[in-house]
């Protein structure tokens, strides 16, 4: 509970005179999740999301034969539920009465930034918690495809009969470079649908990093020439992707300053899901004056396919999950 007490500078006559008060919460960082995730709005209390494949190619038949039989093959079962966040502050009646300040004493406004704030940081820790199946990451709950491996992953399984695991992760935590760009990009445009299909890349991929190699893909995606060359060879990836960088991928954040990822948003799979946007309550107790300002909101991280994306730890460790 926020008494006189806890603010003797704010309040007129008590403390010393402030010639200026101000809210740190304006300096929050919102790195804007929709630019990597794609957003969606729920309903109910739990979804479940199944796909399938397609039915492969056709096949030679001789004259007079029956047409081949063709057959496809579900894919992994997400089940996706919604976890519920909140934040209350109550504030004494001689507080609101007394302190000066008002424009920044705004709890209403305060909650809400908070409440942003933390979908925000919410949405990230998919990349965070992209190497492991752990479901609370950073104080928030993700859920992972359904193949009961990482999301980065050298070996994701397939219901297909007979088909063979995939990877869309380094195993070896190549860094992130000139030379191994190309390696990642590669391994995107190589990854398959679970029957062994070539899947169809539309859009432009992006590179998502900590702030610790944002010089080193802005060289990359900026520079005429290959920047780690002296050879003054073209750099064929000046303009062709975008870039993601976000503090929350930090490790002083909770993140690491080696991992790096690319994915094509739109079709990466990988969801921020609201089922119930942050709202604010507020209520006066009759007896203390005290008012309680609430707020809460319920939503969901999810992954609903590993294609599209691919990432690596950058620690030049082995990697084999």
């Amino acid at each position: 509970m926020e008494t006189r007490g806890n603010w003797t500078n704010e309040i007129p006559d008590v403390g010393l005179k402030l010639t200026e008060f101000f809210d740190q919460g304006q300096m929050l960082y919102q790195p804007g999740i929709d630019k990597v995730l794609t957003l969606r709005t729920g309903a109910g209390a739990q979804k479940n999301y199944e796909g399938m494949t397609t039915f492969g190619e056709l096949k030679k038949t001789s004259e007079g034969d029956a047409a081949k039989t063709l057959s496809r093959s579900l894919t992994y079962l997400t089940s996706v539920t919604y976890s519920k966040y909140t934040g209350s502050i109550e504030v004494t009646q001689e507080m609101l009465e007394d302190r000066d300040f008002d424009n920044v004493f705004d709890e209403a406004k305060q909650l809400g930034r908070s409440a942003n704030f933390s979908m925000d940081k919410a949405g990230m820790q998919l990349f965070n918690g992209g190497f492991a199946t752990t479901v609370a990451v950073n104080g928030y709950d993700m859920t992972w495809y359904g193949d009961a491996k990482p999301t980065f992953s050298t070996v994701h399984p397939t219901k297909v009969p007979g088909g063979s695991t995939q990877s869309n992760a380094s195993a070896t935590g190549i860094k992130f470079g000139h030379d191994n760009l190309e390696v990642a990009t590669l391994a995107v445009q190589r990854q398959q649908t679970d029957n062994a299909l070539p899947i169809t890349l539309a859009g432009k991929l992006m590179i998502v990093i900590p702030p610790a190699l944002a010089r080193e893909a802005k060289e990359e995606m900026e520079s005429s020439l290959t920047p780690e060359s002296a050879a003054n060879a073209i750099n064929v990836f000046r303009g062709v992707m975008d870039i993601a960088s976000s503090l929350f991928l930090d490790a002083v954040n909770g993140g690491s300053d080696t991992a790096w990822f690319l994915v094509l948003p739109g079709q990466d799979k990988q969801y921020h899901e609201v089922r119930k946007a942050p709202s604010l309550a507020m209520d006066t107790a009759v007896r203390t004056g005290t008012q309680v300002f609430v707020t809460n909101a319920r939503w969901a991280n999810w992954v609903g396919d590993w294609r599209m994306k691919w990432g690596s730890k950058g620690d030049l460790a082995s990697y084999s999950s």
